[in-house]
């Protein structure tokens, strides 16, 4: 805010106006110069020094008006930065929200996620260790097993250990690859199809087992065999070599 726009400036510029008027009439209407003896002189000296000072009160004016000028600027600044720096805070406000947003979506996502391959891995664990607890289970049951065959069946010896060897072959390569299944270190992603591939291995060697025993056995010793095997070690696998003899007499007739 300059003094030119300020209420003050019409009122100071017209006592100047008249001022420098009122010097310039009574210089005009000076008479001519005249002995002293006779007319005393005319001294403006004094006129001319309140212009001088009703000059350096303008200015003094003049400054004290440009620093409430600048003084009002800074707090019209200072208001306009407070504003913007609330609007700042408002801004971040819901930037933080939005990020807080989308975080827990993120994680709700992931957590279901997590939730449905922690669930895939309990089920994956449990065919693991089903089928190693099997294989476990069957292998410690065999001397028993051979036990009653040597009680039940007329078998000669050869036969017999040929029968024991068959059997202790095929759950030797059930063990290991149980353990394979229940410890093994399996890629991400790759688990579910690597269990199931091992799985497929382990009944293929149970199919084999069976076709080996109808080797060295006629279809009424399967039969035997089954029926002993299924009260003595497992039930499934003792139909199975029943199913096989079975097979043996139908062909047979045929």
């Amino acid at each position: 805010m300059s003094v030119s726009s300020s209420p003050l400036f019409p009122a100071l510029s017209f006592v100047a106006v008249v001022l420098s008027g009122s010097a310039i009439y009574f210089a005009q209407q000076q008479p001519k110069p005249v002995p002293v003896q006779t007319q005393a002189s005319f001294d403006p000296s004094g006129l001319q020094e309140s212009i001088s000072a009703l000059r350096q009160e303008v200015m003094g004016l003049q400054t004290k008006l440009d620093s409430m000028d600048k003084a009002a600027a800074e707090k019209s600044d200072a208001v306009v930065e407070t504003e913007d720096e609330a609007k700042r805070v408002q801004l971040r406000a819901i930037e933080a929200e939005r990020i807080t947003a989308a975080v827990e979506a993120v994680m709700e996502e992931r957590g279901v996620e997590l939730a449905d391959q922690a669930q895939r891995r309990a089920k994956s664990q449990d065919r693991r260790t089903g089928m190693s607890k099997w294989v476990g289970n069957a292998r410690s049951k065999l001397p028993n097993l051979y036990d009653k065959i040597t009680e039940k069946m007329e078998l000669d010896p050869e036969t017999e250990m040929a029968v024991e060897e068959i059997l202790e072959t095929g759950f030797e390569t059930m063990t290991i690859l149980s353990e394979e299944l229940l410890n093994g270190d399996f890629p991400e992603g790759e688990e579910a199809e690597m269990v199931a591939e091992i799985q497929g291995e382990i009944r293929q060697e149970v199919g084999t087992m069976i076709d080996e025993l109808d080797e060295v056995l006629n279809p009424a010793e399967m039969i035997q065999l089954g029926q002993i095997y299924g009260q003595e070690v497992d039930p499934r696998i003792g139909q199975g070599i029943v199913n096989n003899g079975n097979q043996g007499d139908s062909e047979n007739e045929g």
